[in-house]
């Protein structure tokens, strides 16, 4: 039994390794062949997953836009349309939107759009309204409202005119009822003119006789006045010849009142020297030949001038200023003679002994009388103020003047401040501006004050000089600007 079956066991193994072999070998050719067959299917899918792609991306299948093309394509009017069918459908329905023709391409509505945008804004540009390029619906939008807004413009017009007709209606009716009665009224003045003609050729017949009778006593009276003139005018030739003997009697009181002053004023008195340079010291040191005794006091101020030239004359106010060599302040006075300084002195210019000096106030034998009218400007900063003028009064009560509050025939000089000045208003501005119209009439009358003591002076034979030539006179116009 154990030799039977041992070749029979063989046997069934060769037969199942031969059967194993065929089915590994037909395995194997159907998985060369399936493997070949998966490599065509998965090229084929790629290939259509590319192409896939080209048309729709998997993430757009979500978009809105995808969910509504879907929505149409269940429409039973859409049923086994493709989507592009719906698309190109969609587009072609557009493109005759905008352009108005059928089968019109995508490109060339565009086009169309593009232009018709560009017309629009430079329509719209006058206006300040242009709208966004490629912006078709704006520019539907825009030009819709500018037709509305022109519509109801236009209404509005309408109902004006229809308002202005109905006016005009009345106001014609107005106008004709006050055209009937202006002419009953100007038919009542005819009337009313006529009769008063008739007063009047009534009233002008009695006047002429009146006139005839006021003209001869206008006649009689004029003769009468003539007559009284002709008496007045003798009186005032006889007046006047009394007048010119009076000024000529005056301007003989004052020729013999000089005589008689003391010393003398005017231009005698200015141009009187009231010492002379002694001796030039060191330093701007000088001496002059004024001592104790001779009224003279320290910080009295002398101005300098040339002994071959003397002093200048007194001169008009628009002539040049009295100006000398030098100014000097005494410092120290000493029996027979005084110390000074000098604190000024013209460039080029140098002191010599028996130069003159000259000081209007100073005279060591008279007090001299001044009359001060107006305000000074001593520092010279154009700004005149009457605290200053009292520097002025003050200096010449120092060194020995009197300072007088009347102008008279005693008066030996009148100083004069700065002239008023009275502003150029125009009448407009004085109508509605009380404070200046007081102003203005605040500065005439300074003016006619300061014009009134000036005038006096002058009938009074009084020196008059006016600030700066005083202050030259007596050397003190560069110290006052300290």
């Amino acid at each position: 039994m154990a030799a039977v079956s041992q070749p029979g066991s063989r046997a069934g193994l060769i037969t199942a390794l031969v059967i194993f072999v065929v089915l590994f070998l037909v395995a194997t050719v159907l998985f060369f062949t399936a493997n070949a067959d998966l490599q065509v299917v998965r090229k084929t899918n790629t290939d259509q997953q590319v192409k896939y792609n080209q048309v729709i991306k998997q993430t757009e299948m979500t978009d809105p836009d995808y969910q509504a093309l879907q929505e149409l394509q269940r429409d039973p009017a859409n049923r086994g349309r493709s989507m592009f069918d719906i698309m190109k459908t969609q587009r072609d329905d557009l493109a005759k939107a905008i352009t108005g023709q059928a089968n019109t391409p995508a490109a060339k509505a565009t086009e169309l759009a593009t232009s018709t945008v560009q017309s629009v804004n430079k329509t719209l540009e006058p206006a300040g309204a242009a709208i966004p390029a490629g912006s078709l619906n704006n520019a539907i939008m825009v030009l819709a409202a500018a037709i509305v807004e022109r519509q109801t413009q236009a209404d509005q017009l309408k109902k004006q005119m229809v308002q202005c007709s109905e006016d005009l209606k009345k106001q014609t009716a107005l106008y004709q009822k006050e055209l009937d009665t202006h002419r009953v009224t100007v038919e009542a003045a005819r009337t009313e003119t006529k009769t008063t003609q008739e007063d009047t050729t009534k009233y002008r017949a009695g006047k002429d006789e009146q006139l005839a009778g006021l003209e001869k006593t206008l006649a009689d009276t004029v003769e009468k006045d003539r007559k009284a003139l002709e008496d007045l005018n003798t009186q005032l030739t006889a007046r006047t010849q009394e007048i010119d003997k009076l000024k000529l009697d005056l301007e003989k009181c004052h020729a013999a009142q000089a005589r008689f002053k003391v010393a003398g004023t005017g231009e005698s008195a200015i141009r009187r020297a009231d010492g002379a340079i002694s001796n030039i010291g060191k330093n701007g040191v000088v001496y002059v030949n004024r001592g104790l005794g001779q009224q003279i006091s320290t910080g009295m101020t002398f101005e300098v001038y040339d002994k071959n030239e003397g002093i200048p004359r007194m001169g008009a106010n628009d002539e040049a200023l009295p100006a000398g060599k030098a100014s000097i302040e005494i410092t120290r006075v000493s029996p027979g003679s005084s110390e000074a300084r000098i604190i000024k002195q013209s460039p080029g210019s140098q002191i010599f002994s028996g130069d003159l000096i000259a000081n209007l106030v100073y005279d060591p034998n008279v007090k001299f009388r001044f009359k001060v009218f107006g305000d000074f400007d001593i520092d010279q900063d154009g700004k005149a103020t009457p605290q200053e003028t009292d520097v002025g009064k003050r200096r010449i009560a120092q060194w020995g003047g009197i300072v007088t509050d009347d102008l008279n025939i005693d008066t030996d000089f009148l100083i004069m401040g700065k002239e008023p000045v009275v502003p150029v208003i125009p009448p407009e501005q004085l109508k509605d501006d009380p404070i200046a119209e007081f102003g203005q009439k605040k500065a005439e009358e300074a003016r006619k004050a300061y014009d009134d003591v000036k005038n006096k002076a002058l009938d009074l034979h009084t020196p008059v000089l006016n600030q700066n030539r005083f202050l030259y006179f007596i050397g003190f116009f560069d110290q006052a600007r300290k």
